[in-house]
Parts: structure tokens; sequence; C-alpha cells
């Protein structure tokens, strides 16, 4: 093949990506970021990895109860820059979002810039290289990278939730591209998150939140349990429309000082229950008013949750004195679907 020739052909690949990138963008088929074209072969090879049929319904998806069939899914994931074999992953995801209980109609329309984040279980977290640690919920890798930007895709594409036409979302939020990690299992001194919703400790699950922000915890370092809890209940903000639950992501040095001081998870839950109030008086009365009315406060103060139940404590990230509070609530865990290599 001449120089010449190589030349063409490349920079009739670059043109056809360039055109396909156009063309999704400007039916409104992406985030605003490139997109990799779903050809048929690609889809179907996405479709095989599920190990389900190309027209199988996972749900409806609000507002516009688009159809999230398996073959919908796997377009959307080939656009994210997903691998195939993550397939079994978004649909569990999916199904999770779907579930009668979870709030997916009011998070697509709202003008709050909620967004579902997807907390990941057993196996599947080194079978796909999920990040857990070092820099998890940041840039640099894939799987959380195009998981994550495959769920919005789809709420975007199938359930419509298009910013400016049914999605209201006062001013978005960069979490809406991708918001997904692992659970640090390794690190983690107590029972994983996924054993203690139910499941076997050898399953692979994920884990749908309602969320509405991202909130960095730093210090605490070397000053006793009772300490390191109170930094966290300080910064804990009460999040207006978070709803029925808060997510702390427990980092690895926390998580093993308090451990070795003899602490369960429930009393993490407990003790963080009690010391994150704040008087009614720090507040607009609307809003200490609406917070008593949902049961998370009375006529003196304002609670984080309405019960230490409420407060979901998962581990998380690389080492430092670091942890992260995300208003999230209404969680659903689903078992990822093992598909044998001759399904696929």
């Amino acid at each position: 093949m001449t120089q010449a020739r190589v030349r063409l052909e490349a920079e009739s690949i670059e043109q056809l990506l360039s055109r396909a990138y156009e063309h999704a963008y400007e039916q409104g088929w992406t985030d605003g970021l490139p997109i990799i074209p779903p050809t048929p072969e690609k889809v179907q090879q996405f479709v095989a990895a599920s190990g389900r049929p190309g027209g199988e319904q996972m749900g409806l998806l609000p507002p516009r109860k688009g159809r999230a069939t398996v073959e919908a899914i796997a377009v959307n994931a080939v656009m994210a820059g997903c691998r195939p074999e993550y397939m079994p992953l978004i649909i569990a995801a999916v199904e999770g979002l779907t579930d009668p209980s979870y709030p997916l109609e009011f998070m697509q329309v709202t003008t709050n810039p909620m967004t579902p984040f997807l907390l990941v279980n057993g196996p599947v977290r080194k079978k796909l290289d999920i990040n857990c640690g070092t820099g998890c919920l940041g840039p640099g890798w894939r799987a959380n990278a195009t998981i994550g930007r495959a769920i919005r895709l789809i709420l975007n594409n199938i359930g419509g939730a298009l910013p400016g036409v049914y999605s209201k979302v006062s001013f978005g939020s960069p979490l809406r591209y991708s918001y997904i990690c692992g659970e640090n299992e390794e690190e983690n001194p107590w029972t994983p998150f996924h054993v203690e919703r139910g499941f076997r400790r050898e399953d692979s699950a994920v884990t749908v939140f309602k969320a509405s922000n991202f909130c960095n915890i730093s210090g605490g370092e070397g000053v006793g349990p009772d300490e390191i809890l109170r930094q966290i209940a300080t910064n804990m903000p009460p999040m207006y429309g978070g709803g029925d639950g808060v997510l702390l992501l427990l980092g690895v040095n926390h998580a093993l000082s308090l451990h070795e001081a003899g602490l369960t998870k429930r009393d993490i839950q407990r003790q963080l229950w009690e010391m994150a109030r704040l008087p009614a008086s720090y507040f607009a009365g609307s809003f200490a008013a609406t917070e008593h009315a949902a049961g998370r406060g009375d006529a003196e103060t304002v609670w984080r949750a309405r019960s230490p139940d409420e407060i979901y404590v998962a581990v998380a990230g690389g080492p430092g004195p670091q942890d992260v509070y995300i208003g999230a609530g209404t969680p659903q865990t689903r078992v990822i679907r093992e598909v044998p290599a001759k399904e696929r």
C-alpha cells in the first residue's frame, strides 16, 4: 500500500468520524462530547455481550416513556465509548433506575441537578477494571467514565431528558456526565455494602442512588474516633431535595482508624445522626419547616436524615484523610448477571 493511499484512507476515516459526531450532535444524541459511531455490527456485538435478545425491554424511561430495550441500551453504550463486557452492569443499573420506588421521573424533569450515582460491588469491579481507590470519582479510568456516561446518554436519548426540552434543570452539574465508582472492598474493614443489603459477598452488584451533590470532607487525621466523626458531621450540609438519605464514602484512612477504635458501621451511623444537626434558627424558616415536615428535624433542630438507617456508609478512595458526602437516597441494588462465554 502506497503512502498516498494510507494518507487518503486516514483522511477518509477522520472525515467519517467527524461527520458522525456532527450528525449526532445536531440530532441531540450526545452530551456534547464526541461519540463512537454505533454501527450495526458494533451494536450487535454489544447485544451479544449482554446475553439477552436485542428486543428485550428493561423498562420504560420517563418522561418520554422510551422503551429501554437491550438494543437501545447498546446503541448508547457504544456511543459512550464502553466495551461490550460492560453491558450486564449497565443493564442492571437501568433495572434499578426503572424500579417503581426510584424517583426517576422527578429527577428527569426537576430544576434540581440531581443525578444517578452508581456504586459497584463484587468481583465485577476487578473483571471490568472499575476504579475503587485513588481517584475513583475523577478522570482517567475508562470503565468509570464510560459506564457513567452511558447511563446519562440512556436517560437523555431514551428517556428524553434533554436540557430545555423535558429537563428543566436550572444549572446542570458536571456530575451528570458520569458519577460512578466501585467500593474499595479490599480496604474496607467491615462488610461490603451489597452484603449489608442482603446479597452474597461473591455476587456482583450495582446500587443506584438518587444523588444531588458532591462534598469532599478533608481533615480529621490523628485526632481519635470522636473527632473524626465530628469533623465529618460538621461538614455534612443539609441538602434540600436530597430527600430520603445521605451517602458517606468513607476514606480508607478514616475507615481503618474507626475500625481499630472498635466502631461498627452501625455505631458510625448513630453517632453521625446525633452529631450532624444544626439549630433550626440557622436556616431560612421555609427550609426548616420543610425539613421538619419531612421528618428530618423538630422545632429546634434540622437533621441530615430521618434516622441512622438513612445514613448509608461505604468505603472508597485511596490513602489520605478525605471522605466524600453525597446527598443521596432511594438506593436500588441489582445483581449483575454473569454472561457465560458461549452466550456472547
